[in-house]
Parts: structure tokens; C-alpha cells; sequence
């Protein structure tokens, strides 16, 4: 897939970028890739340690520019993606850009997928400070009403709903200041996904703003079953229940982390009485992957003491 993704980066509207293809396949596969990335003429690393936050901090560490902007192989940039990008960075403030991610094509399982997990923010334009991931009062009563939403999407908390892997920018500083992506996040790695959520976190947490923007656009190659989004549903369920419970020391993480849980017992039930039996599926997914996510932090701490933890306040 990642020629039609290279194709797509080579007509970016844009005056000067590079592009780094970080290879983590091999045999049959990254002889492939690394025959396309010659092709295109684009900078081919390989780096044979699996996992997704591993080759996106070698990615930061080969590109040249100031700003550093991922996407995946699944991935199709609309030719303003960077465009619109960038504009963003001019404020001395935003540390970082999020981009509007929407399905390539839709089908049964695509309408299905974007229902109960969809990655659509939707066309406003937010801007997200380090207060949206402060813990108050004005937070737990304005995010109240959400444990009873059917999902929440862009109407997520920070730093849920700021964006997603697949189309996200930082300026190179933020490596140099806060410390690169964590690689025991991420597809391939011990603690799962939400590998971008917590660098987006962190951001945050830092004192700098991050903006979702809309007008940037990365198209998505669907390539779900129906069977399908029911595993992605597990799965995210699980390493956002490893995510929080990561950061339970800070208040607001621990709040969302039961709110979360509370959320996912009330939708399961309703929908089953209520006989809707994609969503009831959906939910149960959800609440199966959150427990599993809970004892599987729990059990990679014990496994792994001497593990980093995330520094304390």
C-alpha cells in the first residue's frame, strides 16, 4: 500500500519537504518497499526493532526540517495536508498539528466502523491548551453527561479528540524538550496503542497548544470487516484503559479512567435491552478490552519493575 501512500506525498502542494520512509518488514516485504522508496526518491531507513513509536522516533531522528509531520501506509494526504499544516505553526505557541482523518472509501463495514470508532473530528477548528487537561470541577461537570453519549469522538476530553497518528505534526523541538514518542506504546509494542494520544498528552501537560485542523485531510484506506471493527473496538478499548491507568497520578486521568469504565457497563446494558445488537456488540467489545487493558498494565509493572513509570507531580 505504501506506493499509493508516496504517490499521494508526492503531489503535496508544498515548496520544500523531505520525506523518510522507516521500514520495520522484512524478507519478501521490505525488499519491496525498499524497491518503491528508491523509486520515488525518497530517504528509506530501515530500522528492524518492530513497533510504531519505535520507527516514528527514528523517522524524527533522520528528518532535517524544523516541523515533522507522520503519517501511515494505509494513509493518502490530500495534496494541502502540509499546506494547511504548517500555516498552524506560525503562532510561536502551537508545539503541534493534528489533521482531519476521514474514510477513503465507505461500505457497510466502513459506516459501522465510523459509528462506533470513527476518527472524523469533523470540519471545526480547535485549538487545545495545556487547561483542557487540567482537572476541575468545571471539567467533571461538563463532561458529565458524556458517560451516557453513545461514543464520544470530537466530543471526547483531551487529550482524547485532539486527532490521530495517521496525520500529526510537531515542531523538532518538542523531542529536544520533552523526550520522543514512549516505545512501549504503539502497534508492536508492549502496552499497545494510544501511542499517540500520550505524546499529544504530554504536549500538553508541557504547557504548549496543539491545533486540530480540519482543513489538513488524510484519507484513510478503510480495510475492515465488519468482524473487524468489533477486534479494533477490543483493542483500542484496552490501551486506552492502559493509557489512564498509566497516568493515574494525575487527577484527570483517573477520573476519565472510571468514568470510562462507568460508561462502558451502562451502554452495554442498554443496548442489550434494547436489542440493538451492533452497538450492544460494539460496547461489550469495548468493556471486555478496557478490563483486559486494566490487568494488562497491572501485569507488565510486576513483570517489568524496574520499567520506567511516568515521573510523579
Amino acid at each position: 500500500m505504501i506506493k499509493d501512500t508516496l504517490e499521494a506525498i508526492s503531489k503535496l502542494n508544498y515548496p520544500d519537504y523531505e520525506v523518510v520512509v522507516v521500514d520495520n518488514s522484512a524478507g519478501e516485504e521490505k525488499e519491496k518497499t525498499a524497491a518503491v522508496s528508491q523509486n520515488f526518491g525518497v530517504k528509506y531507513v530501515y530500522e528492524p526493532r518492530r513497533g510504531l513509536n519505535v520507527a516514528r522516533n527514528v523517522g524524527a531522528s533522520q528528518a532535517s526540517g524544523e516541523v515533522i509531520a507522520f503519517t501511515d501506509d494505509d494513509c493518502l494526504p490530500e495534496p494541502d495536508w502540509i499546506l494547511h499544516t504548517m500555516q498552524n505553526f506560525s503562532d510561536p505557541t502551537v508545539w503541534a498539528c493534528t489533521a482531519r482523518i476521514v474514510q477513503h472509501s465507505r461500505d457497510g463495514a466502513a459506516d459501522l466502523f465510523e459509528e462506533v470508532a470513527g476518527q472524523d473530528l469533523g470540519a471545526t477548528k480547535r485549538v487545545f491548551t495545556s487547561d483542557d487537561v487540567r482537572f476541575g470541577l468545571g471539567f467533571f461537570l461538563g463532561n458529565l453527561s458524556k458517560v451516557t453519549s453513545k461514543h464520544m469522538k470530537s466530543r471526547a476530553p483531551a487529550p482524547f479528540g485532539i486527532g490521530h497518528g495517521s496525520g500529526m505534526a510537531f515542531r523538532k523541538e518538542v523531542f529536544q524538550s520533552i523526550g520522543l514518542f514512549d516505545e512501549r506504546f504503539g502497534s508492536g509494542a508492549k502496552l499497545g496503542g494510544c501511542d499517540d494520544i500520550e505524546m499529544l498528552y504530554r504536549v500538553l501537560k508541557a504547557g504548549h497548544s496543539i491545533v486540530y485542523e480540519p482543513a489538513a485531510v488524510v484519507r484513510h484506506k478503510h480495510r475492515f470487516s465488519a468482524e473487524d471493527v468489533f477486534h479494533t473496538r477490543f483493542d483500542y478499548s484496552c490501551s486506552g484503559a492502559i493509557f489512564m491507568w498509566h497516568y493515574r497520578w494525575d487527577p484527570l486521568m483517573f477520573v476519565m479512567f472510571f468514568g470510562r469504565l462507568t460508561q462502558l457497563v451502562i451502554k452495554t446494558a442498554q443496548y442489550r435491552l434494547l436489542r440493538k445488537r451492533d452497538l450492544a456488540r460494539s460496547f461489550s467489545s469495548d468493556l471486555q478490552g478496557f478490563l483486559k487493558g486494566w490487568a494488562d498494565h497491572r501485569r507488565f509493572f510486576k513483570e517489568n519493575p524496574d520499567s520506567k513509570r511516568p515521573a510523579s507531580r
